[in-house]
């Protein structure tokens, strides 16, 4: 340490913030501040006299004797390397070398970043390692970069989707929504996007929840960014929750439902008894039947057929709501969701409130109609439990339809009942809250109503006072273009063919064969048959009916079996399947009827609508 003491270098090693060491020829350690102790966790007293060798881990070590020389002697400046601790530990550090008289004099520090190149690195780990899809694209529109995650979600390597113009992925609805939000983001807008995409590099369809926003420059719009969520799971699970809900509102109502239900059946089957008692009456006395007494009979048909209808209608409505859970969106008339809502919910609000209706003509508003008239049922459901039973003459329940400004549909439901207190309005769209008693809700009927909503593009809104009421407020945007109506069948003044018209009943109920033939007898020879099988046998050897009514689900085999058997082999008789459906129980049977939307009667179905087949005839598709 003489040299040291002599040209006093040991006061200012000792002052320096930065780790130093000191070291004779022979690469021993004579010297260690304090700084140098502290990074390495080796003392002082056992450092000095040791190799520098004894810092460098043993896997650099390998690499020559005297390794910290060797590798400074290369060239000036700072180096980087890795140091060994006593506990064991390596350090990444930046070294540098210095002298004092004899002695070799090692600065160490930790290796100094260029603030930039540290910046870019965790953007890039960001970028690479998000849970999301991020991808990146220049102010022409070409992506430029993107991570795994989206490369997951396209279903498509990277070299398939880097230089993509992203304008050229129109031409399908899903990609046209996202070439939307390209171009407002190169004008400088963000936006956002839900639904689902098909990728065109992939062929892949997924539910996503996108955002694409513009990157801004010195000089205007650089490019954009979008990030992409896969929501495909969630959805299914919100799908799975929501239609859990409208089973739960269905089963809430089943006993009035039945009511409703049980009321009309009533009249029909004592005014069918009663019809039949009258007819053994005519029947035994001796003079014919009068103008008179045929006129009560007719009365009492009448009534019968309109307590039928009236149970038909209702049958009808149910069955909006126990759809299946995919969503088929499409224009929707607003109106009629509502009164199907209506005539579901009206047992429930019978003995509670007066219902009022107040409507405006709407446009017809994109959705899909069993997701729609959720939302409306649940919104009356909770109208109806906010009101007390016992006095339905002193509260009102008030629907309400009217236009926005910019013509989107409003409905409005508005109730007299408790009302909501201020501190629950902050709650009641949350999943699972609910300050109604056990038994009575499951939390999630308001939560599903604002998702759906949502995702319709609309808005739900409340305006509440305790003690005096609620009003729940749905803002959907409307679709300008109208909804296509059926083309009315033909006058039935219409020349009828000299041609006796053929039809083939497929169904396995035996009644439904004699009463159609009964109820068809002036207009055509109906054959009946109860097995799918037989009926695949029977169109095979004589294709000469004009009308085949086809009953969708059957014991043996199905009507989508005998119609995919029989066009196999008769192809011209694809344009004459009518089916009849009580309902799709199956999947098979779901996705079948939406392919043939026109050639389907729902059951129960009227003598008039067969009718009206006869005399229009059915085009080819």
């Amino acid at each position: 340490m003489a040299d040291l003491a002599q040209l006093d270098v040991r006061a200012l090693l000792d002052s320096l913030p930065d780790p130093a060491i000191a070291a004779d020829d022979a690469d021993r350690i004579v010297y260690v501040n304090a700084a140098a102790e502290r990074l390495l966790a080796w003392p002082a007293g056992d450092l000095r006299g040791q190799l520098l060798d004894a810092l460098v881990p043993e896997a650099i070590r390998g690499q020559g004797p005297r390794f910290l020389r060797g590798l400074l002697g290369e060239g000036s400046g700072p180096r980087r390397t890795h140091v060994l601790r006593k506990d064991g530990m390596e350090l990444q550090v930046e070294i540098s070398l210095g002298t004092a008289g004899q002695l070799a004099v090692l600065f160490i520090r930790h290796p100094r970043e260029d603030p930039q190149e540290a910046a870019r690195e965790r953007y890039r780990l960001v970028f690479d390692n998000a849970p999301v899809g991020l991808v990146h694209f220049d102010a022409q529109a070409v992506v430029t970069d993107c991570n795994d995650a989206m490369l997951e979600i396209l279903g498509a390597g990277k070299a398939r989707v880097i230089g993509v113009n992203m304008f050229s992925l129109q031409g399908e609805p899903t990609r046209d929504a996202i070439v939307r939000l390209v171009r407002r983001a190169l004008e400088g807008k963000p936006g956002r996007y839900e639904g689902p995409y098909r990728s065109k590099a992939g062929q892949k369809t997924t539910h996503i929840h996108a955002l694409l926003a513009p990157i801004h420059g010195p000089a205007g719009v650089l490019g954009g960014i979008g990030i992409v969520e896969d929501v495909t799971e969630r959805k299914r699970i919100e799908a799975t929750l929501a239609r859990a809900d409208r089973m739960a509102s269905i089963g809430t109502l089943a006993a009035g439902v039945a009511h409703e239900i049980n009321n009309p059946l009533v009249y029909v089957t004592l005014g069918l008894e009663l019809i039949e008692r009258e007819l053994e009456r005519l029947k035994s006395r001796p003079q014919p039947a009068s103008e008179e007494d045929w006129g009560r009979l007719r009365t009492w048909c009448a009534d019968a057929l309109e307590g039928a209808e009236r149970v038909r209608s209702i049958v009808r409505d149910l069955r909006t709501f126990s759809r299946a859970d995919d969503e088929r969106t499409v224009p929707v008339d607003v109106e009629r969701v509502l009164e199907s809502s209506i005539n579901v919910a009206i047992s429930h609000i019978r003995p509670r409130a007066m219902l009022a209706r107040e409507y405006q003509p709407l446009l017809p508003v994109l959705a899909d109609e069993s997701r729609l008239g959720q939302v409306f049922l649940n919104l009356l459901i909770n109208a109806a439990q906010a009101i007390p039973e016992g006095a339905p003459a002193e509260n009102r329940i008030v629907v309400r339809t009217r236009r926005g400004p910019a013509h989107e549909s409003i409905v409005e439901i508005e109730d007299t009942g408790v009302g909501i207190e201020p501190w629950k309005m902050e709650r009641i769209f949350e999943p699972f809250w609910t300050d109604k008693a056990v038994g009575v809700g499951t939390g999630l009927g308001l939560s599903i109503v604002h998702g759906i909503v949502s995702t319709l593009g609309g808005e739900i809104q409340v305006q509440s006072e305790p003690g005096r009421g609620s009003t729940f407020r749905v803002t959907l945007p409307s679709q300008s273009a109208t909804m296509a109506a059926a083309a009315p069948p033909p006058p039935a003044t219409q020349k009828e063919p000299e041609r006796r018209r053929r039809v083939l009943l497929i169904d396995d109920e035996a009644h439904l064969g004699i009463t159609l033939r009964l109820g068809l007898r002036e207009h055509a020879e109906v054959v009946a048959v109860q097995s799918g099988t037989d009926a695949v046998r029977m169109l095979l050897a004589d294709d000469g009916y004009d009308l085949i009514l086809c009953d969708v689900m059957m014991p043996d085999i199905t009507g989508m079996d005998v119609f995919d058997q029989v066009c196999t082999e008769r192809p011209a008789l694809r344009s004459r399947f009518v089916f009849m459906t009580g309902g799709a129980v199956t999947e098979r049977a779901r996705k079948f009827l939406e392919q043939v939307p026109d050639r389907r009667l729902d059951k129960p179905f009227r003598l008039e609508q067969v009718e009206a087949l006869l005399r229009r005839g059915l085009s080819s598709p």
